[in-house]
């Protein structure tokens, strides 16, 4: 059963004064007890990097809000070892501005924060809006609290996060989906600086026609919330049985 006034951590990877982490802790209030650990800087597409090669350093940005000059997974480790009074009910990563679908999931720093609360063993959610300008970040946040409402009161299985991406105009239901196959298609762009020498922007097209039925992206597409059940646990179970008769008379030292 949830406490009466459980503790939530918020965090991101758009860093600590983004707007949408702002309206995510205006919206989560009346929930509980909020804690802000995000990084002091943007770390969009840092996925599921963390700092071992140099000192980590937080900075107070306000009450119970942290700022941490680290990646998204710094913050949730460094909040929950070090930073909160207790063990943190729920973790809630974003408001991002664009969406994270299909492969784009595997590079994301806000699913991969939200990623790190649940190898803890702590029910996460990573929140994302298909628009990345003129955002109604009230709207988006608005949701989340309804959705966070309801992982307070249920829970969720062990291991796993919930992928929630709001569509950018009226929303036109909900809709529970699987991470879509690659659709995309990646380009880099050419550009010349003052000196005509070239350099490059990665970009991608999406061509959403071809997003399967039930995923991510065709819900988007659609004007539904989509809502992904993901874990990171990345062992083929069903493989393991095939591969020890495979190589069960393997002999490592034979070569």
């Amino acid at each position: 059963m949830p406490t009466a006034d459980p503790l939530i951590l918020i965090t991101n990877d758009d860093g600590i004064d983004a707007p949408g982490i702002q309206a995510l802790e205006r919206s989560l209030s009346p929930l509980g007890r909020i804690r802000t650990a995000a990084p002091l800087t943007e770390q969009s597409a840092a996925s599921r990097r963390i700092t071992l090669r140099r000192p980590l350093r937080y900075e107070r940005k306000g009450d119970q809000r942290f700022g941490i000059d680290g990646a998204p997974c710094d913050c949730v480790m460094m909040a929950i070892t070090l930073l909160l009074e207790e063990r943190p009910a729920l973790v809630v990563a974003g408001i991002n501005n664009g969406p994270n679908l299909g492969e784009n999931i595997y590079y994301s720093g806000t699913v991969a924060a939200a990623a790190e609360g649940a190898k803890y063993g702590i029910p996460a959610m990573a929140v994302s809006v298909d628009r990345r300008v003129d955002i109604d970040y009230g709207r988006c946040a608005r949701i989340a609290a309804r959705l966070a409402s309801r992982v307070l009161a249920d829970g969720l299985p062990p291991g796993i996060v919930l992928n929630v991406n709001v569509p950018a105009g009226e929303v036109a239901g909900v809709a529970v989906t699987h991470q879509c196959r690659k659709i995309s298609r990646n380009l880099m762009v050419e550009t010349r600086d003052p000196w005509d020498r070239p350099y490059y922007w990665m970009h991608e097209e999406v061509p959403l026609e071809a997003a399967e039925h039930g995923s991510d992206y065709a819900a988007i597409r659609d004007g539904y919330l989509s809502i992904t059940p993901l874990h990171f646990d990345h062992t083929a179970h069903a493989e393991l049985e095939g591969l020890r008769r495979d190589f069960g008379e393997f002999d490592p030292n034979g070569c």
